[in-house]
């Protein structure tokens, strides 16, 4: 493909993003955003980037599935389906974001049709049922279900998790985070995690050569501004080895360079602030990795943080003076906090 038809079909898989609030995504948006890569980078950024929006945008029509899927999941509802449904509550504790208000609006319709029961949100129950779009880190999810649990001390119940996918680390985080809060609290909850088996992405250390998040190879210490970052800041990272495998993420033969050019402009982004937060990291939001989270997943709701700067960082509105105005986005985000 050349790189007016690559532009041309990213802009097709992007092109409902938040109900088109930011303008157009169309052809001429991706060609303005690609256009700030270097002329030898672009095609790869080009190609690479239409691959994994193909095969990770989450569509309106995702939710849809997650729902449908939900309501005919035995892992949710267990040996008595008309039971569950008729005395589940269904929690609607975000504390940010509009995610989980906008996929419980989603399934209370399709559950008011279906078994025409309404009215469920954040009842008291043996039976919660907690519904988001994705697991990155966990870190969200815990934050709700910790605070909830502490405030209610629910007893006697168990809390279904469901989400579109999860990455496999966050979810094992989740998890064990979840359960020890449990024991301290004393209370007798059983916790049930769902989602569709190929959307649970690898991120873990100890399977890092087989990652499918951004997890650069050696090869980025080419570029003096990694080196630079690096001893900055005292880093001793973790490099993906090649191993030849193929990847359901990244193609083989452009992986290496696409995160080499991501990373290397994700650094150029982060110099364009002097009061960036430790979790702002080039490859995403992150606490502990060293270039960051990496996730290669996006939403049509919004660009998760987690994902590398150059695909949401920036704000063509705002002003010359404002760091949101030295990168024009491919996906904005309405919001640079969380």
């Amino acid at each position: 493909m050349t790189n007016e038809e690559l532009c041309l079909s990213i802009a097709t898989v992007i092109s409902n993003y938040r109900n088109g609030e930011f303008g157009e995504y169309d052809k001429a948006h991706v060609w303005r955003w690609v256009e700030q890569f270097d002329v030898d980078e672009r095609q790869i950024v080009l190609q690479e980037t239409n691959r994994i929006l193909k095969k990770n945008f989450i569509s309106r029509e995702s939710f849809n599935k997650l729902v449908d899927a939900i309501i005919s999941s035995q892992v949710v509802y267990g040996e008595n389906k008309d039971n569950y449904w008729n005395s589940v509550s269904l929690l609607e504790i975000q504390r940010k974001g509009s995610s989980q208000k906008e996929l419980n609006d989603i399934f209370c319709s399709k559950l008011s049709e279906v078994y025409n029961i309404d009215n469920i949100i954040n009842c008291e129950s043996r039976e919660y049922l907690y519904i988001d779009d994705f697991i990155f880190s966990g870190g969200r999810v815990y934050s709700d279900l910790s605070f909830w649990l502490r405030e209610t001390m629910p007893n006697e119940c168990r809390i279904c998790i469901v989400t579109i996918g999860w990455y496999l680390y966050g979810q094992y985080s989740l998890k064990k985070r979840l359960e020890a809060l449990i024991s301290l609290l004393g209370i007798n909850v059983e916790l049930e995690f769902c989602s569709f088996t190929n959307r649970r992405l690898e991120n873990r250390l100890f399977r890092k050569d087989f990652s499918e998040v951004f997890w650069p190879t050696s090869c980025v210490e080419e570029i003096p501004e990694v080196v630079n970052y690096i001893e900055e800041h005292g880093y001793d990272p973790q490099y993906r080895v090649e191993n030849g495998i193929k990847n359901s993420v990244f193609s083989r033969p452009r992986r290496e360079e696409y995160e080499k050019i991501l990373l290397k402009h994700g650094l150029k982004i982060l110099g364009f602030s002097k009061n960036n937060s430790r979790v702002v990291k080039p490859l995403g939001y992150h606490q502990f990795n060293e270039f960051g989270f990496g996730s290669t997943i996006f939403s049509f709701r919004n660009c998760p943080n987690n994902n590398p700067l150059v695909f949401w960082w920036g704000d063509p509105e705002a002003p010359d003076w404002h760091p949101f105005s030295k990168w024009y986005p491919l996906l904005q985000r309405d919001t640079y906090g969380d």
